[in-house]
């Protein structure tokens, strides 16, 4: 086995822990229990995932039930801090409180979207990146014409590829390749579908942790799984509110800007907890990655009173 061979296997049983913490931020993860999902003993498991994910188990399952809360506090409806602490994993809504307050810099019962984009510390590092059009409001009306279109979605399994750190476009587009030569070597480039996949919200999840995932959907017995760095998984049957985008990155940004800020609170439907997904109609490769056409695809569930 070569050294490359043994950091993939070693990738894919972490991915395998970070896919069962993030289905589930709020359950008990013990260390005992990951490491078993991983494969490794308790004594070494979480050596080995501060070294490739880049904080230790309990930070990464805090963090995680933090950018919960915050993502229900910014897309759902409005709710007790007590409620929200409590089903995202806190044992208290103080020990939630002094988490928010440490992570953002200010208190959750000060919380706002106007505050959140002019004060977060998360918010002040994606400053740089405000050619995306991250500043941007939206309303319901949508200049650009996004129609958005509610379709359910069968299970479906796929090949995925993770990076951590999922704006740095040197690592984005090599994880693109990896998993098209893996495609390509299986015959399945031609057939298979083409996705993104962001479990993290680029507004919460500090830019050197943000995870994105390419995907590719898998037929019937074709397996993923111990090849070449490439993970196996199953995007979940669910209701998806989709909207067509045709454009460079900042029309992308403003069809996602559109489904949350525009379409999202004025629809009778909320987020799931699932993460975001991008299915693609072009290899972005075809155009040298100036131009896109995808589908914005939101996992939406009714509102409850």
């Amino acid at each position: 086995m070569t050294r490359s061979d043994s950091l993939r296997i070693y990738e894919q049983r972490i991915n395998r822990v970070l896919d069962r913490i993030a289905a589930d931020p709020a359950a008990e993860h013990s260390v005992g229990s990951l490491a078993r999902v991983a494969r490794f003993s308790p004594f070494h498991f979480h050596r080995v995932f501060r070294s490739l994910v880049g904080e230790p188990v309990h930070a990464y399952v805090r963090r995680m039930r933090l950018e919960r809360a915050v993502f229900r506090m910014a897309h759902g409806p409005k709710e007790s801090l007590t409620r929200i602490a409590l089903e995202a994993g806190f044992a208290s809504s103080s020990d939630f409180s002094k988490a928010f307050r440490q992570a953002y810099g200010f208190p959750p019962s000060g919380f706002s979207r106007r505050r959140w984009l002019e004060e977060s510390k998360i918010r002040q590092a994606l400053l740089p990146n405000r050619g995306y059009g991250f500043e941007a409001e939206a309303t319901a009306e949508s200049p650009d014409g996004f129609r958005v279109r509610v379709v359910e979605r069968p299970a479906q399994p796929i090949a995925y590829v993770r990076v951590i750190g999922g704006f740095d476009p040197e690592k984005t587009m090599a994880a693109h390749e990896r998993l098209m030569a893996w495609a390509r070597a299986r015959r399945l480039a031609a057939t298979s579908r083409l996705l993104g996949i962001s479990p993290d919200d680029p507004e919460i999840t500090p830019m050197e942790r943000y995870r994105f995932d390419w995907g590719l959907t898998l037929p019937t017995g074709e397996r993923a799984d111990g090849d070449a760095g490439v993970s196996a998984g199953v995007i979940a049957a669910g209701r998806f509110a989709v909207v067509r985008c045709r454009g460079d990155v900042h029309m992308e940004y403003r069809a996602w800007t559109h489904l949350f800020r525009g379409w999202l609170p004025r629809s009778g439907y909320q987020p799931t907890a699932a993460p975001a997904l991008e299915w693609y109609h072009r290899d972005p490769t075809a155009t040298g990655w100036t131009e896109l056409d995808l589908d914005c695809c939101l996992p939406i569930r009714p509102l409850g009173r």
